[in-house]
């Protein structure tokens, strides 16, 4: 049975389950994806203490693990996360810009096909600490052009497809 609760990673609203048999909770957030929280009552007061910025590189890194179809992560003492927080600190804007391209091309069944995009929902994608810095990528991808806005949402260009295809393809 899924209950409302809190994420520990972006602080908004989201779905706790009890996992039978195992010592935690399973989250389903719309921003982190999905993850489990092993020993909730050792570990969640490390990551609501952790520096929203830390904990935002921690949503990037579920909310990857989840658009790219990998076993939810399980979150446990934050130390252990350190070296993909760095990671993610450390993207490029070309790796932003990349994510941005290959997520699209993943909801785009044909070419031309728009997605919508919602800074404040997607900003890890981009590894992005918020939906500023989210608009900032999707600009930089527009002068690029490699997506084009249009009514109905985002849709690639014929660079966008063949280099998001290219992305699809070594994954």
């Amino acid at each position: 049975m899924n209950e409302q609760a809190i994420c520990i990673l972006c602080e908004k609203n989201a779905e706790k389950a009890h996992i039978p048999g195992r010592h935690g909770y399973f989250i389903k957030c719309d921003i982190c994806g999905e993850y489990f929280l092993a020993s909730p009552e050792i570990f969640e007061s490390s990551y609501t203490a952790m520096p929203r910025e830390k904990r935002t590189m921690i949503s990037s890194y579920t909310r990857d693990c989840f658009e790219h179809s990998k076993e939810p992560p399980q979150l446990e003492d934050s130390g252990y996360l350190k070296g993909i927080i760095t990671d993610y600190e450390n993207k490029t804007l070309d790796d932003k810009v990349k994510n941005l391209i290959l997520y699209i091309r993943k909801r785009s069944p044909q070419y031309a096909d728009s997605v919508l995009l919602e800074g404040e929902k997607d900003y890890p994608i981009t590894y992005s600490l918020g939906p500023e810095g989210f608009t900032e990528i999707l600009n930089n991808a527009i002068e690029q052009s490699l997506i084009k806005s249009i009514e109905s949402g985002f849709e690639l260009t014929e660079q966008g497809w063949k280099l998001g295809t290219e992305l699809l393809e070594r994954e």
